[in-house]
């Protein structure tokens, strides 16, 4: 019996020393031409960090943002913008407007990446639904320089430089695709409601899916919180079915499409979009 115990204890002895000889795991490779920025979701909407010339910004991811980044006047403040001189009247979707200045920032950074310069305007037009730690927005004049995951269960914005292989994780070669046409009203795909093709504008700033006043058909209409709501069994995007959904009426009068696709839709689905080539696609 001591022998054997003895034995035991020898071999044990010898897995141990051979374990802590052993090699550890390889890490994983870099990503190259890769960037993954962490979301935080609040309201409806996803935020990002950021900061200029040393300053910390939180700001609104937004896909239906025009600018670079935009800021409100309270950061632009405690900022050194060089003010290019134009203006532009700006528009909510409801219709209010404001004239905002245009300002050219420096030493702009989000997720690592720097910009030396950005362009932009004064975020003026915040809506209700504004936190209150908002800085402004990150916009479609850097999201579209490159390829772009918005996944929102993951609490990622993945940045692709246009040349750089997709991450493994996101096999989006396999997920299903529609094209959309360059516009000056944002990302607008086709989807169907009950059925109708619709234009929809794919916007992470919008707190909610909305659909345009008198487009609901036969649905039932109720009111929450002061607004009007419709629910839609069927809401076909990329010939997947994403029903039943819950829609906002809204009378907009920005931008020129028949609705929004907003955070209950991101929320349960990662999308890609490839500005280059003007494809969307959304993971099964």
């Amino acid at each position: 019996m001591k022998h054997t115990l003895r034995g035991l204890a020898l071999a044990a002895s010898l897995l141990a020393a051979s374990c802590s000889t052993a090699p550890p795991p390889a890490p994983p490779e870099p990503e190259v031409g890769v960037v993954r920025i962490p979301l935080t979701l609040e309201k409806g909407m996803a935020w990002v960090n950021a900061s200029a010339q040393g300053k910390p910004l939180r700001l609104l991811v937004d896909l239906g943002g025009f600018d670079a980044v935009a800021l409100t006047p309270e950061e632009l403040k405690g900022l050194e913008p060089a003010w290019t001189g134009r203006e532009k009247v700006t528009f909510s979707a409801m219709g209010q407007a404001a004239k905002a200045r245009e300002f050219e920032l420096a030493d702009f950074e989000v997720g690592g990446i720097k910009f030396p310069k950005v362009r932009g305007y004064e975020d003026l037009l915040h809506g209700k639904n504004r936190a209150d730690s908002r800085s402004g927005y990150l916009g479609l004049g850097i999201l579209r320089k490159f390829r772009v995951i918005i996944d929102y269960s993951a609490r990622l914005l993945v940045l692709i430089w246009p040349d750089a292989p997709a991450p493994r994780d996101y096999d989006v070669a396999n997920w299903p695709t529609i094209p959309f046409a360059r516009s000056s009203d944002g990302v607008i795909t086709r989807a169907k409601i009950e059925g109708v093709e619709r234009q929809m504008v794919w916007d992470t700033g919008a707190s909610h899916c909305v659909l345009k006043s008198g487009l609901h058909g036969d649905a039932a209409v109720r009111k929450m919180s002061g607004h009007l709501f419709v629910t839609v069994n069927s809401f076909e995007v990329v010939g997947r079915e994403a029903g039943p959904m819950d829609f906002a009426l809204l009378d907009f009068k920005e931008p020129r499409a028949d609705g929004f696709i907003g955070f209950p839709y991101f929320v349960h689905h990662a999308v890609y979009i490839d500005f280059r080539n003007e494809l969307l696609a959304i993971k099964p």
